[in-house]
């Protein structure tokens, strides 16, 4: 079947006829701060490993090419496209040739939607975002199973903690028979910025000003100030132990009043923050005072009984491991049935975005090497690529 090439309006065709030298990478979120920073590493290593961009869309438009696309140009060509379906897209992506990645770099849950459809056809999904590993039971389920009925693979280590190795050690840790007890951590990077922030005597409102400038937070921070990040990342992590939550079962306080986040316009929020300086400036002062320092804890707790989930801003002892990170640092504590006499830590810078693109980068590595005896890639090409 041949489907024509709406970059090229005809001059190329995509479809399963087409030559499987390589892995075929379709990127969503091209133009973001993550997607242009992978493109970047992609071109670096585009001799060492043979990966193929040939799909790109962002919030306005899409383009395919069945040759590929050079990835230090294909931005450019992107933004000459006109406006177009997403839709079409996603549906265009169902007859890309195999062996096909799709990595999606946005923050979108009707992007997430799609993941079940893509994983049933064979398609691998490498993404940071959120919406599809937190989801809801019947999307998440609808995933599980796409990925268990075709073989395909949706690695979503970046969802929490960037490049920091906490999913996969503790989904092992899980397979091995291991159970959770209690854990607690910082899992925003963006809020341990800005409170690291107010702790040294910034304004509220600058320092979220300035994690957004630093890419720490989303343009429109108000998913992280209000909790539903960090709270995602919760959800996140209690199923890679085998616990089945979802958002809604997880308690959530947000950092700032919940009134102040409803505004549509990021720089109207922004404004609205400096509504919040005096209080918090009066919080860090007397936590200094009592020797305390605030942090925004995830929290889940089931010694006696079937487990609290919760994410809030509190104060917690200056010597407390939590009260030692540095701003943007994440950091897990885990308590349970194999670390019941001292327990695992994780941790590490947390967000970012070439922490966040390289971990991206690292999970599309290995979902290649699923694919190397297909398109002839060495093992050893691989592990040079990830170094």
């Amino acid at each position: 079947m041949k489907i024509e090439d709406k970059s090229r309006r005809g001059e190329t065709n995509v479809g399963f006829d087409a030559p499987a030298a390589a892995v075929n990478i379709a990127l969503i979120g091209a133009s973001g701060r993550i997607g242009r920073r992978l493109l970047e590493l992609v071109a670096a290593r585009i001799g060492a490993v043979r990966l193929r961009v040939v799909a790109m869309a962002n919030s306005r438009s899409w383009l395919i090419a069945r040759d590929g696309l050079g990835p230090q140009q294909a931005l450019v060509r992107l933004a000459a496209e006109a406006d177009a379906s997403g839709t079409d897209f996603a549906d265009l992506l169902l007859r890309l040739p195999r062996p096909l990645v799709v990595v999606d770099c946005s923050a979108s849950a009707e992007i997430a939607a799609r993941y079940p459809r893509w994983l049933g056809a064979g398609i691998d999904v490498v993404t940071p975002n959120k919406f599809g590993s937190s989801a809801n039971r019947p999307l998440a389920q609808a995933i599980a199973a796409a990925q268990a009925a075709s073989g395909a693979v949706l690695r979503d280590a970046t969802t929490v903690g960037a490049q920091l190795p906490i999913l996969y050690t503790l989904r092992d840790l899980h397979a091995a028979g291991d159970r959770v007890e209690r854990l607690e951590a910082v899992l925003s990077g963006t809020l341990s910025y800005v409170l690291g922030g107010v702790h040294r005597g910034a304004a509220l409102s600058q320092a979220v000003r300035d994690a957004v400038a630093q890419g720490y937070a989303e343009p429109h921070p108000a998913c992280d100030l209000s909790g539903e990040d960090a709270a995602r990342k919760l959800v996140i992590l209690l199923r890679a132990l085998g616990h089945d939550i979802e958002l809604g079962d997880v308690e959530r306080v947000p950092l700032v009043d919940a009134a102040l986040l409803d505004a549509a316009d990021p720089a109207h929020l922004l404004r609205s923050l400096e509504g919040a300086d005096e209080t918090w400036r009066a919080r860090a002062a007397v936590a200094q005072a009592r020797r305390e320092r605030w942090v925004y804890r995830a929290s889940f707790d089931c010694t006696s009984g079937p487990g609290r989930a919760r994410v809030a801003p509190e104060r917690i002892a200056i010597d407390h491991p939590l009260a030692q990170l540095t701003p943007c640092e994440n950091a897990l504590i885990l308590h349970s049935a194999y670390y019941h006499a001292a327990p695992l830590r994780i941790a590490g810078p947390g967000a970012g975005i070439d922490l966040t693109a390289a971990g991206v980068f690292a999970d599309l590595l290995a979902t290649a090497q699923r694919h190397a005896p297909a398109v002839g890639v060495a093992d050893t090409a691989l592990v040079e690529a990830a170094a």
